[in-house]
């Protein structure tokens, strides 16, 4: 079906149209008009069918606030008030691809099906997941997924733990690892691309809850989708 530039559909307007011979597509640029979404449609004959919601994730800091907040969006959310919707889905739904992915300057979260239903299902849960995370009522989530102090044994030393800072710990422990965060630094002094944006361990445990819900509210609006 062609769509016409300028012409409405479903709350978007078309901005821009053009065919894409090297993935045999016509591709739409939509803009939301009540909210300000930016919509990229590929259209063609792969009935397998792919969605994406993406957000400009610029991080400040080392805390890896950006790769934090990946996790803790799909620990449950207003209309999927579970512990780990993301989890749930994986056991029972028919998709070909889901995940979520912080790069150093945006977060990605893309869902792939075969099946309409599901597919509908997918989209559903992750749109709720970004926009209404249970974040603001679960700090919990924070320390589960970003980090919290762990202690076995009364005469132990205290000692942190957390999903991300434990992955991000294992990141570290690499060569390559290390020799490109210290090159990234070198080469792009005062700019979000100067901070590893998964986090640097060391500075994982100084992300606070209070900064944590500030870069939710900041970033994850769809004007900024």
């Amino acid at each position: 079906m062609k769509l016409d530039i300028n012409k409405q559909y479903s709350g978007f307007v078309i901005r821009q149209a053009a065919y894409i011979d090297e993935i045999q597509s016509e591709a739409y640029v939509m803009e939301h008009t009540y909210s300000g979404a930016r919509l990229l449609y590929l259209g063609n004959n792969d009935d397998n069918k792919v969605f994406s919601i993406s957000f400009r994730t610029p991080p400040y800091d080392d805390t890896g606030v950006a790769h934090i907040l990946e996790h803790s969006v799909l620990c449950g959310s207003r209309k999927y008030r579970l512990k780990e919707p993301f989890v749930e889905l994986v056991k029972g739904s028919m998709n070909t691809f889901l995940n979520a992915m912080t790069y150093p300057d945006k977060t990605m979260y893309p869902v792939a099906s075969r099946n309409a239903k599901d597919f509908q299902n997918l989209m559903d849960v992750y749109l709720d997941a970004v926009f209404y995370p249970l974040i603001y009522e679960n700090p919990y989530t924070l320390r589960q997924e970003g980090w919290h102090y762990n202690i076995e044994e009364p005469t132990d030393a205290l000692s942190y733990n957390g999903v991300v800072y434990n992955e991000m710990k294992g990141v570290f422990s690499s060569a390559d690892a290390l020799l490109d965060y210290e090159a990234m630094k070198a080469l792009f002094p005062d700019t979000p691309y100067s901070f590893e944006s998964g986090g640097h361990p060391d500075a994982i445990p100084e992300l606070t809850q209070e900064a944590f819900e500030h870069f939710h509210t900041t970033y994850y609006s769809p004007e900024n989708s």
